[in-house]
């Protein structure tokens, strides 16, 4: 494929960095507020006709103005650059990084472009990949081969807490294509073929959900044995969605809490209430546990894959605020002053 008639730079031969993976690969130059170090290289197929997918809230939607080049995803730069270079440079730096995700976009040639950048991966360096799949594009075969080939960790973008979001964000009603069965099909597959915790299914607040159905989805995917990566919505300029309100750093610091207490089995569906609105009213476990949790700073981490020795892998600095707001995720640990700063912006003990 590589460089077409038009000048545009398609995949194999050419991949999209973050901004951030293409500061830690030398590509760019940056700091990081806080000394902040991004542990995953974070690369995105590219093609010049972009992502056949229309989800409302994505930068890379078809129906978004502007050419594939011009349009960012989740509101920064992907600079696109040579494959062989940056496999060059994940090569000599590999002693910063952690993992490397290789991110497929809805297009007919992603299955077998994301097979071929894979297998070189795999074959220049020695750190975990993670491939975050496009299941309408996949079958348990195709899991089958990324994971012979050198994949340890799939993720999914199910985006949407429920069917009845999915459709208005990503299915029918916006003329999206994709299929909510599908993806839950291939999680399964996923999980038949990677094993239990080898899957990362990525929830976004703030896209119309009500709590209650994240905290069905919650449920539901553990019981699957899926981790769950949690994304805070910021409206992407010129998508559907681009008028829409964050979610308030309130109601994330709470979906963030109970993410980590259904994960970590400390809590089941008869501890949480909702009220006819689908909010969280009441939760039914000591409040030692509550604060133990809290202090520890681990539900308000970024989730993200685990590096090779089961360390921080995927920390996506700044993936859903900027330097200069509260960090609604921490690319490191909190500090303690963070956690001061956590609990007056959440009220989490009103839950």
């Amino acid at each position: 494929m590589g460089q077409n008639h038009n000048g545009n730079l398609s995949s194999p031969e050419y991949i999209k960095t973050s901004l951030a993976s293409a500061v830690a690969l030398r590509f760019k130059s940056g700091r990081f507020y806080r000394d902040a170090k991004p542990f995953c290289i974070n690369l995105l197929l590219n093609y010049t006709d972009s992502c056949y997918a229309n989800c409302a809230y994505c930068g890379l939607a078809r129906s978004r103005p502007q050419n594939n080049g011009d349009k960012s995803f989740i509101r920064v730069d992907w600079p696109v650059l040579k494959t062989t270079d940056v496999i060059e440079r994940i090569e000599r730096y590999q002693s910063n990084i952690r993992r490397v995700c290789i991110s497929m976009v809805t297009h007919k040639n992603a299955v077998e472009d994301t097979y071929s950048i894979t297998k070189k991966m795999a074959c220049y360096r020695s750190l975990p990949i993670s491939i975050l799949i496009t299941p309408n594009l996949m079958n348990k075969e195709d899991l089958i081969r990324l994971r012979q080939i050198g994949a340890d960790t799939i993720g999914i973008g199910m985006d949407a807490a429920s069917r009845r979001v999915f459709e208005s964000t990503r299915g029918k009603k916006v003329n999206g294509g994709l299929e909510w069965k599908k993806y839950w099909d291939i999680l399964q597959d996923a999980v038949d073929v990677f094993g239990r915790d080898k899957i990362s299914c990525h929830i976004m607040v703030g896209i119309g959900e009500t709590d209650y159905e994240l905290c069905k989805i919650f449920f539901k995917l553990r019981k699957y044995g899926a981790l769950i990566h949690l994304f805070s919505f910021y409206p992407e300029p010129d998508s559907s969605m681009s008028t829409r309100k964050r979610p308030s750093l309130k109601r994330f610091r709470r979906i963030q809490l109970i993410r980590y207490l259904i994960e970590n089995d400390i809590i089941k569906e008869k501890h949480l209430s909702c009220n006819e609105k689908g909010k969280i009213s009441k939760l039914s476990i000591y409040n030692d546990i509550i604060n133990n949790v809290v202090e520890s700073g681990r539900p308000f981490i970024t989730g993200g894959c685990e590096g090779k020795n089961g360390d921080m892998g995927c920390n996506r600095p700044f993936g859903s605020y900027r330097p200069g707001e509260s960090f609604r995720d921490f690319p490191f640990h909190p500090e303690t002053e963070d956690i001061v700063r956590i609990k007056k912006e959440s009220r989490l003990e009103e839950i």
